[in-house]
């Protein structure tokens, strides 16, 4: 018996000594081991020895800093509050339900939106759609300051298809940026980040029709504004019109889980799936 039990153990010590000079560990906090095999999982493939190194250096740091943080919970929490079990059980409740919820819609979901769909919504919820930010229809150049701006002056206030030609082969010659948007709304955020800080035009200033025009040491900075809607007013519909499809898009979905959720609750209640008791 004695020697059947020291088989065993030599048995054991040697399965584990294998299995730690082929899987050396490379991190311990207390009985927790991050095993190179672990930290193999972890690592994107494709990286440099460089950047492998530097990965590996920041997981374990991450691992390690875990384990220290959850050593000191058991440390600190009492048993009850250890106790986890029905907050795993609801998490895994919700997560079985929110996968099966997204495998009925993406099963079912029409994407398709017409035209008219998202003009009727529009017209319907127009109190929905005050623009938070001034908006405009803009065409906007960067030229090196020694470059003469006035023939691309008059060319930018006729805003005409000719004039937009000159503007392009004029700008496609000496411009440093030429940005031309055409119909499409743009939003004040994004004119800002047209212009050096210093520079960036006042909201307040915005006004149709109106050349907006600065200059530094090196650059002249041209903006024209055809249109311009201000904050705070009615937003265009071409502005929201994808947000738009976005809303009517959710608003199929959370049908589609509601009536899920209700054909599955009627059909348990006529075949007497469930018991309430009083």
């Amino acid at each position: 018996m004695a020697k059947y039990l020291l088989f065993v153990v030599l048995l054991f010590f040697t399965g584990w000594c294998k299995r730690h000079s082929q899987d050396p560990p490379v991190a311990k906090v207390g009985n927790a081991v991050l095993y190179k095999s672990d930290l193999a999982r972890l690592i994107q493939p494709g990286l440099t020895l460089s950047d492998s190194t530097m990965m590996a250096r920041s997981i374990i740091d991450k691992w390690v800093r875990k384990q220290l943080i959850m050593q000191q919970a058991l440390l600190n929490l009492t048993d009850a509050e250890k106790n986890v079990e029905k907050e795993l059980e609801e998490y895994r409740t919700s997560l079985i339900i929110y996968k099966y919820e997204q495998k009925y819609i993406q099963e079912r979901l029409d994407t398709i939106v017409s035209e008219e769909e998202m003009q009727q919504y529009y017209n319907d919820n127009l109190q929905s759609f005050i623009l938070p930010v001034s908006v405009a229809k803009v065409q906007f150049v960067q030229l090196p300051l020694q470059v003469k701006p006035d023939l691309l002056q008059g060319w930018l206030l006729q805003a005409n298809e000719e004039s937009v030609k000159k503007i392009e082969e004029f700008c496609y010659q000496v411009a440093v940026k030429y940005e031309y948007f055409g119909d499409r709304w743009v939003s004040f955020d994004n004119i800002k980040m047209l212009f050096p800080y210093s520079l960036v035009p006042s909201e307040q200033n915005l006004m149709s029709n109106k050349l907006y025009e600065v200059s530094d040491t090196a650059y002249r900075y041209m903006l024209y504004l055809r249109e311009v809607k201000s904050k705070g007013t009615q937003s265009p519909y071409e502005f929201v019109r994808d947000n738009i499809r976005n809303i009517i898009i959710l608003k199929r979905k959370q049908k589609l889980v509601n009536d899920l959720e209700n054909n599955i609750y009627l059909d348990a209640l006529n075949k007497n799936k469930f018991t309430i008791y009083e």
